[in-house]
C-alpha cells in the first residue's frame, strides 16, 4: 500500500505505527527501524505509516514496496519531532478507522520482538517513564510556550514520559495536535514535541509501560547485556530480550550506543557517556527540586 501524496479512507478498524524521517536518515530507517519492525512485529492488523520529510525516491519505492504507507509531509517549516504530530493528525482525520496509534523514532530505534498486544490496552495513553533523566521542566522555555505556568504545575517534579515510543487512542493524538497548536509560541525549538504529550498524560492520566518497551541504556536502572548485536535483559538464570531499544541522544556524542543498529556486528555500549549523563541527570533533577 503506498500514497505520496494525500490518503484514502479504509472501512476496516486498524492499528497504525507512525514514524517521520529525513535523507539524513533514511538508510538506518530502511534497513534497521523498518527491517526490524518487519521481522518481529505482528502487522496483521496494523498498518506502517511513514511521513517523508525529504526521502530519495529510491527509499520511498523500497518502503512501499514492502508495504509501507509513505505520506510526503506538507508541514516542513518546524522541527520534524513537532511537525508530526500535526501530519499525524490530517491522516488520522482522513482515516478514523485506527482506533490505536504508536508514534516512534526512526533514525534510533529498533524493535527485537513483537509488541502489538500493546494496541490491546484498555487505555487513552501508554508510555515508559524515563527511570534516570532530568527535569521534564528542563526541556522548555516560558517564552516558547503560552500556558507556561500551569504546564509546570502539571510536570514540576514529575518522570519523563519519552516518546520516542508512544502508544495512544486516535483522540489522544488529535488532542496533541490541537494542544500544540494553541500554546506553542515558537515551533521550531527542541522539547515541544515532548512537553506536550507529557502535559496531557499527567492530566488526564496514562498507563505506565515496562520499560522494555522503550528501552534507554541511558536512563535504566535495569541490568541489561548486549550479545550478537542483541540487547538482552539479564537475569541470573535467563536472558530476556528487549522488544524495543532507543539510542536517545539529541547529538550523536549523547548517544549511549555505538554503531548502533540491528543485527549482528552492531551494538558497542558507551560506558562512561552513559555513566556520566546519568549523573547529570541526577543533578539537574536535584537543583530543580529544591
Amino acid at each position: 500500500m503506498f500514497y505520496r501524496k494525500r490518503v484514502v479512507v479504509l472501512a476496516e478498524k486498524r492499528y497504525l505505527i507512525a514514524t517521520a524521517c529525513n535523507k539524513k536518515y533514511e538508510d538506518f530507517l530502511l534497513n534497521h527501524w523498518f527491517r526490524s519492525l518487519k521481522d518481529n512485529v505482528n502487522l496483521s492488523e496494523t498498518d506502517v505509516l511513514i511521513m517523508d520529510y525529504g526521502l530519495s525516491e529510491d527509499i520511498v519505492q523500497k518502503l512501499s514496496e514492502q508495504g509501507a504507507i509513505v505520506l510526503e509531509a506538507t508541514k516542513r517549516d518546524d522541527l520534524i519531532n513537532n511537525a508530526r504530530f500535526f501530519e499525524l493528525a490530517v491522516f488520522l482525520k482522513q482515516n478514523p478507522n485506527y482506533e490505536k496509534v504508536a508514534i516512534t523514532d526512526s533514525g534510533d530505534l529498533i524493535f527485537q520482538s513483537d509488541i502489538s498486544d500493546l494496541f490491546k490496552i484498555n487505555c487513552k495513553i501508554a508510555g515508559v517513564l524515563e527511570e534516570i533523566s532530568p527535569a521534564i521542566v528542563v526541556l522548555i522555555k516560558r517564552e516558547s510556550i503560552r500556558n507556561y505556568d500551569e504546564l509546570i504545575n502539571v510536570l514540576k517534579n514529575k518522570k519523563l514520559i519519552n516518546v520516542g515510543f508512544l502508544i495512544g487512542s486516535r483522540d489522544f493524538f488529535l488532542e496533541v495536535a490541537d494542544e500544540m497548536l494553541r500554546v506553542t509560541k515558537v515551533s521550531n525549538v527542541w522539547g515541544i514535541d515532548t512537553i506536550i504529550p507529557n502535559y496531557i498524560a499527567y492530566k488526564e492520566g496514562f498507563c505506565k509501560l515496562h520499560p522494555k518497551y522503550n528501552f534507554i541504556p541511558t536512563t535504566t536502572v535495569l541490568t541489561y547485556k548486549i550479545k550478537n548485536g542483541k540487547f538482552w535483559f539479564k537475569d541470573v538464570d535467563h536472558l530476556e530480550i528487549i522488544p524495543v531499544v532507543h539510542n536517545a541522544g539529541r547529538r550523536s556524542i549523547l548517544r549511549p550506543v555505538l554503531d548502533f543498529g540491528y543485527g549482528e556486528g552492531y551494538n558497542r555500549p558507551k560506558i562512561l557517556t552513559i555513566l556520566l549523563l546519568r549523573a547529570i541527570y541526577k543533578i539537574l533533577r536535584f537543583l530543580t527540586s529544591i
